[in-house]
């Protein structure tokens, strides 16, 4: 099943290949987190996902050069089934709040419970609070999100989609942490970039999950 999962470009090299499963409530704006970081766009009007799709990004490491499957799922309880099936083939998790939804954010023991559930037990996780730039209709305080990613032992931001605020910075350090716990590079080494290619599931063939 591994191996159905590989969307990798071929001629594009890389060092490394990290998996990360988009997670969270349904509008919470994770498919506007993807397209922003990957294509630098963002659309209001982006309609929900529909099980599961993807984008790639290759970013830089120090002097490793990292190929990112991001995988974006639908946060409708209908397709959960679908998305599932992923979980145990992810490094790690990056789990979305809206802050102006304070539903999505009580939600989100519900996701990490989930993780535990399905995921392998060495999986890396991180904990978004979007629409920062909303701050007329926030729900949700940044000191609950940042109580809330201790309790986990995760790290947290606030970003914004729209705005691109800690889009860039959540993904690198999340990436920084799964390659330090795998011992892909030395902790020493902090050095990082993006790069700005980046690949959709639409440039290529749907594959049958």
């Amino acid at each position: 099943m591994k191996d159905d999962l590989d969307y990798s470009l071929e001629e594009e090299p890389f060092d490394e290949k990290l998996r990360i499963m988009l997670i969270g409530d349904s509008n919470v704006g994770k498919t506007s987190i993807l397209k922003k970081f990957c294509k630098n766009q963002f659309n209001k009007s982006y309609i929900s996902s529909i099980g599961v799709d993807f984008e790639i990004k290759y970013i830089k490491i120090g002097e490793k050069t990292i190929n990112l499957q991001i995988w974006d799922t639908a946060g409708q309880e209908r397709f959960r089934g679908i998305s599932r099936q992923y979980y145990n083939k992810s490094d790690g998790f990056v789990i979305v709040y809206d802050i102006t939804n304070e539903k999505s954010f009580e939600d989100v023991t519900n996701w990490v419970e989930q993780i535990k559930e399905l995921a392998s037990s060495d999986n890396n996780n991180i904990i978004l609070g979007n629409k920062c730039d909303l701050e007329d209709d926030r729900e949700v305080d940044k000191e609950k999100g940042e109580e809330l990613s201790k309790k986990y032992n995760c790290q947290f931001f606030e970003v914004s989609a729209q705005t691109g605020k800690n889009i860039e910075n959540s993904f690198l350090c999340l990436a920084k942490s799964i390659l330090k716990d795998n011992n892909f590079i030395s902790s020493s080494r902090n050095g990082s970039q993006i790069d700005r290619k980046s690949y959709s599931m639409n440039n290529k063939k749907r594959k049958c999950c």
